[in-house]
């Protein structure tokens, strides 16, 4: 299975608690499907995604072209307020266990900075992740790994989707 964990793309200032894209953030999410057409990165086969609409916008282009349906995952949400950073840790473990149970899946994810950059501390993974490139996490940035039959997460690679 692989796994491509994105931050979701460049939000709109808003007071709602729910903003949508800016208008580069609706062009960073075309260029995610851009680069699947083109073959850079795997089609999908499940889009999960936060409750959250920003997170939705990023993968709708992704949705519509190849009639995926997004799949909300509440564990996908930034830590809540009444969270503290254990709960916050556990809810991020359980997702990514949950995650290796979809063997042939291609699932992509989308969700928020401080989920990532806390990801990035938790996830079974070959590689290294605590040096500076994981720490810092752009708008529609994101990360693939392979999952082996161990439930290792076997680093494939951190790109940026540039405009």
């Amino acid at each position: 299975m692989k796994i491509y964990l994105f931050r979701h793309a460049q939000k709109a200032m808003d007071f709602s608690g729910d903003p949508d894209l800016t208008p580069e953030g609706h062009a960073q999410a075309s260029k995610i499907l851009d680069k699947v057409l083109k073959s850079e990165i795997p089609r999908p086969t499940e889009l999960w995604v936060s409750p959250k609409k920003r997170t939705h916008s990023t993968f709708r282009p992704l949705s519509q072209h190849f009639n995926l349906p997004l799949q909300i995952q509440d564990s996908l949400l930034e830590q809540k307020s009444e969270e503290n950073i254990s709960e916050f840790r556990s809810r991020i473990e359980r997702l990514f266990e949950g995650a290796v149970e979809k063997e042939d899946a291609v699932v992509f994810l989308c969700t928020h900075y401080d989920w990532v950059v806390e990801a990035m501390s938790i996830v079974p993974s070959d590689k290294d992740l605590s040096g500076s490139e994981f720490s810092h996490w752009s708008p529609a940035q994101y990360v693939a790994f392979e999952v082996n039959q161990d439930g290792i997460y076997e680093f494939i690679e951190l790109k940026r989707i540039q405009l």
